[in-house]
């Protein structure tokens, strides 16, 4: 498990945030933030920053997520944002 930071962009002020997730990969942390915060802000395609997981509190705890799910969390992620999965 690694601790992925995301920049976030609040879609109404500009204001840049950032969310961290420990997960098992990027995907399953960016689309966790995205559940999470998606509706407020838009979340970076890329993460910011790796480090080793629980490192900085606050963050979103993904790492028991199962990847049998996965399909599922990225076709809610998409939803949010407004694309297709």
């Amino acid at each position: 498990m690694k601790q992925y930071s995301f920049e976030m962009t609040n879609k109404q002020r500009g204001r840049v945030e950032h969310a961290r997730a420990t997960a098992a990969n990027a995907d399953i942390a960016r689309a966790q933030i995205v559940l999470a915060y998606g509706q407020q802000f838009d979340v970076a395609a890329l993460y910011s920053d790796i480090d080793a997981p629980h490192r900085i509190l606050g963050e979103i705890d993904c790492a028991n997520f199962p990847m049998s799910d996965l399909p599922w969390l990225m076709r809610e992620a998409a939803a949010i944002e407004g694309g297709a999965a």
